[in-house]
């Protein structure tokens, strides 16, 4: 989906990339891609919601590169029901994903970006965080949620050359909207 086409348009501008997801398999597909194309990739397998995967993730990145100039937060579930009947569980999962783990992923990055003066962090929110949508209160929450964390970070790190954007992109065709 969108992580894949971000990871290989990065890398097609020259970007050092290291993919993370949780998806082992998916994640050596599009370092392979990359590395067919003259691209240099690594596989970071991670769940976002875990933030010892996250800490350990940054750390196998910054092993390899020595830096961090961009972090694209862009992990995503869903676990749609209509808000009276959603389960405690499906709502948390999808903040922990969704909200939680850019503000884990931001934090690490933010480490290496504040000490080096300079970074781009770009979240991938969605059209619906201003809309709404029936069925996808948890998913809406996340996404609003992921606006208002992006606007905090722009102001905190604004004067140490580091920027902070979101991009909310509209239906996208993905594995994760196939159903």
């Amino acid at each position: 989906g969108i992580g894949r086409a971000t990871a290989l348009g990065l890398a097609g501008a020259g970007a050092r990339v290291a993919a993370a997801a949780r998806n082992a398999e998916k994640l050596a597909g599009v370092v392979a891609e990359i590395a067919s194309a003259g691209g240099e990739a690594i596989a970071v397998p991670m769940d976002v919601a875990d933030a010892e995967q996250v800490k350990t993730g940054f750390h196998q990145a910054m092993d390899k590169f020595g830096r961090l100039d961009i972090l694209v937060n862009n992990a995503a579930i869903t676990r749609d029901g209509l808000a009276v009947r959603m389960k405690p569980d499906d709502w948390d999962a999808v903040l922990r994903t969704n909200l939680t783990g850019a503000h884990r992923c931001a934090q690490q990055a933010l480490g290496v970006m504040m000490r080096a003066r300079y970074g781009r962090i770009i979240n991938v929110s969605s059209v619906v965080a201003e809309t709404g949508n029936a069925g996808q209160a948890n998913y809406v929450a996340a996404k609003a949620g992921l606006i208002g964390l992006t606007r905090a970070l722009a102001v905190e790190v604004a004067s140490r050359n580091i920027t902070v954007n979101a991009v909310a992109p509209g239906f996208v065709t993905s594995p994760m909207t196939d159903p």
